[in-house]
């Protein structure tokens, strides 16, 4: 069994890092938008219900319980979402990490890969 000598890897790490590390970031800055988004859709949501709730005790409303119906669904999604959202996330904190913790990875990804 041969083995390849560290220095000829170390070019092809470095390859593979300098590509997976402007990805990574454009991930994670799209992930923390989205997340951004859903924030402010709860908030709107919340906002919605609690308008609705206010139609709902007039003596002869109009037919608000399937809105109220669809925006609970909604809400339940959008926790669904974040779920996912979170755990994409810590995975790419993870990733981010590990490129930040290679001994290989140029200087510029293992400083820039947390600050952007």
């Amino acid at each position: 069994m041969s083995t390849t000598p560290v220095s000829e890897t170390e070019p092809l790490a470095q390859g593979i890092e300098s590509m997976l590390a402007p990805i990574v970031l454009g991930v994670d800055k799209a992930i923390m938008s989205a997340q951004q988004s859903q924030e402010d859709l709860g908030k709107e949501i919340e906002r919605l219900v609690a308008d609705l709730e206010l139609f709902n005790a007039v003596a002869d409303p109009p037919r608000l319980q399937p809105a109220l119906e669809k925006l609970a669904d909604a809400r339940k999604r959008l926790a669904m979402t974040n779920k996912l959202m979170q755990q994409t996330q810590t995975r790419v904190q993870r990733i981010q990490s590990r490129l930040q913790n290679m001994p290989s990875a140029p200087a510029a990804v293992r400083d820039n890969v947390l600050t952007q």
